[in-house]
């Protein structure tokens, strides 16, 4: 069902939206008008109805970049609540609304990282994109401006599993009220520069378990490319100054992880070459460190392993994963 002010917005423009429509189509054949329609009606709705509540004058600007917006999505089959894309449309659905004033503001911005963010989420394997939404449409409402919903939501995809935004990500928590900031975090307003003194220092520091013991199994990566993961056979590792250079048959990754997640990111075979191999940490199927080991799970020999950014990363003989183990 759509409300009057979806419908006087997309009816003051419809001439517009068909040539829009029609543009779209040559770009993307597998846009469906009928998906088109049901999109709008299903996700463009509550953010429409949002909108017209306290900024009225802003609904026909909204719904126009909102419009634009729909048309990629359908045209890429990224509109589908089934399927791996599926928080796409509920990142539509339930944090737009809560966050329509500032959308009312900067829509085409705002929708655009949001949506993107919600994307690159979905697309990470170890990520949790349905905790990122539910977190960030508990927190929208309490954000004035768009660039605070935005370095929020940059928070949260790190927190939720984006290991690679780490470095923006604390780069925009001091920017952020000490209050809102601690709601991200999950912790008190006292504990505020303490907490964030640690995350700068240890990146293997979770707030929510402060006090884990050293040299301890914290993350795995990767999997067998039959079961939508990324390695065709075992892979070697080689470690490097901020992660870890990744090979597996003629395909090679850059590894960078940290408490809250550990993606990869394709490298090169020259950039493997290149890397010198450094003293490895295991002896067979234990993990060896200043003077303390840990036996590893059931894989089979470490086959090789390596020290970076706190952590060793141990692959192994019959799995497809790679171990992290955090040393402090």
């Amino acid at each position: 069902m759509i409300s009057a002010p979806l419908a006087e917005a997309l009816q003051a423009r419809r001439a517009d939206f068909n040539a829009r429509f029609r543009l779209a189509a040559q770009r993307y054949p597998q846009l469906d008008g009928q998906e088109l329609l049901r999109f709008i009606a299903d996700a463009v709705e509550p953010l429409a109805q949002a909108v017209h509540a306290n900024h009225p004058d802003a609904v026909g600007d909204v719904v126009s970049v909102a419009y634009d917006c729909s048309l990629q999505l359908v045209g890429q089959r990224l509109s589908l609540d089934a399927g791996r894309y599926g928080a796409i449309p509920e990142t539509w659905r339930e944090v737009l609304p809560p966050a329509a004033g500032l959308i009312a503001s900067q829509p085409a911005r705002v929708m655009a990282s949001l949506t993107n963010a919600a994307h690159q989420l979905a697309s990470t394997e170890s990520a949790d994109v349905n905790r990122w939404v539910r977190a960030l449409k508990g927190i929208a409402s309490q954000c004035a401006t768009p660039d605070e919903l935005l370095m929020v939501g940059q928070v949260g995809a790190w927190q939720c599993g984006l290991a690679h935004y780490r470095e923006g990500a604390l780069g925009a928590i001091p920017s952020l009220p000490t209050k809102l900031a601690c709601t991200v975090l999950g912790i008190e307003s006292k504990q505020f520069e303490p907490v964030l003194r640690r995350l700068q220092e240890d990146r293997w520091f979770d707030p929510a378990h402060p006090n884990a013991e050293s040299l301890r199994i914290v993350r795995s990566a990767g999997a067998f490319r039959g079961f939508g993961g990324p390695f065709l056979q075992p892979p070697l590792l080689k470690s490097a100054d901020s992660g870890w250079l990744v090979q597996s048959a003629d395909d090679y990754w850059f590894l960078v992880a940290d408490a809250f997640g550990a993606t990869l990111h394709r490298s090169t075979a020259e950039e493997w070459r290149a890397q010198p191999a450094k003293k490895e940490e295991h002896v067979g199927t234990r993990v060896v460190y200043n003077g303390k080991s840990l036996d590893m799970p059931g894989a089979g020999p470490i086959t090789s392993s390596g020290s970076s950014t706190g952590a060793i990363a141990c692959t192994f003989a019959h799995s497809h994963q790679i171990v992290l183990v955090a040393l402090k």
